[in-house]
């Protein structure tokens, strides 16, 4: 859980993981909440930290690209290796993951959705550990 209620903390965060597992040799999905939240990551992943890139490809933004890192609003059946949700959805295809992180933002709104897929999560038996950032 972030203690900044700002779009960029959830961004930047998700920006500095997904850096984090891509150089640890991990694939990722980023599910954004929308169109709009998905292009923002996009961008974000391409100019967050100029001396670094991410090769990254939006879904849905020409050509499918089997990139380390995928960004779109529904799993794809070629997304596996890391999760990063940032909707208020519950993703789908969790057989697909090793590892599901949640970006739960510090408003009402994302920590209400984020309680309920943490009890959807447990009632599924997966092992879960919070982290306020």
């Amino acid at each position: 859980m972030l203690t900044q209620a700002s779009v960029d903390a959830r961004l930047l965060t998700t920006c500095r993981l997904t850096a984090k597992a891509l150089s640890a040799g991990h694939r990722l999905f980023i599910q954004a909440e929308n169109e709009a939240d998905a292009l923002a990551c996009d961008e974000w992943l391409w100019t967050f930290k100029p001396e670094t890139f991410v090769p990254h490809h939006r879904i849905g933004d020409g050509q499918f690209i089997l990139a380390p890192v995928l960004i779109g609003l529904k799993t794809p059946p070629e997304a596996d290796g890391i999760l990063i949700n940032l909707s208020q959805r519950q993703p789908q295809g969790l057989a697909q993951f090793q590892r599901i992180l949640e970006i739960i933002g510090h408003d009402e709104t994302s920590k209400q959705a984020g309680r309920q897929r943490w009890q959807f999560y447990k009632q599924q038996g997966f092992s879960l550990d919070k982290h306020t950032l």
